[in-house]
């Protein structure tokens, strides 16, 4: 069995170093010159709006008792959104290479979320 109190401090830390390496790995291969410190600023920055997003919307979920489907479907398009603003932003890509960021920020995404899952039930079990 999980205590409670001190494995979500555990588990929040670990989503945000997996979604800090996947987001910077996902502007640092959408990026034609390959800039690491752009990259990684660039992750920050979008773990930091994700997972603003993130609460905010799990918290207009609960009030409007929406399926998961469609707090999904947020969660993804809040994703995509982020990752091309901040890839605008802060490294400045071209439009093809902005939706080829967005692109791979999404993936990330679902593919850190699956991960962390799987890490949760197996530890938990």
């Amino acid at each position: 069995m999980i205590p409670d109190s001190t494995n979500e401090i555990g588990y929040m830390l670990l989503y945000c170093v997996l979604m800090w390496v996947v987001f910077t790995l996902a502007f640092w291969l959408a990026d034609n010159q390959h800039r690491w410190k752009d990259a990684m600023i660039s992750a920050l920055l979008n773990l930091v709006l994700v997972s603003v997003l993130a609460l905010l919307g799990s918290y207009a979920a609960a009030q409007l008792g929406t399926s998961m489907t469609m707090t999904t479907g947020f969660q993804l398009v809040g994703v995509l959104i982020c990752s091309m603003a901040v890839s605008r932003i802060g490294q400045m890509l071209s439009w093809p290479r902005t939706l080829l960021a967005a692109m791979l920020n999404v993936t990330g995404y679902i593919v850190g979320g699956l991960i962390l899952a799987w890490l949760f039930i197996h530890m938990a079990g």
